[in-house]
């Protein structure tokens, strides 16, 4: 299960990848995104690369 990984250095906050995001598992909180793994797709099981793929900062990546 591969899981999604916020660079914060490289995040803006601009928002994006939480308007993507089907769980609502990404909030913008003091101008960064954070992620809540309990609600993430990927977390679960669900292959889901949403917000990584629409963030044009690549502040997020996937680890196993």
């Amino acid at each position: 299960m591969a899981i999604p990984v916020i660079e914060q250095k490289r995040c803006t906050g601009c928002g994006e990848c939480a308007a993507v995001c089907e769980a609502n598992a990404i909030e913008i909180i003091g101008e960064k995104a954070r992620i809540e793994y309990t609600r993430c797709y990927s977390y679960t099981g669900i292959t889901c690369q949403s917000c990584m793929e629409v963030c044009q900062r690549e502040a997020i990546s996937f680890i196993d």
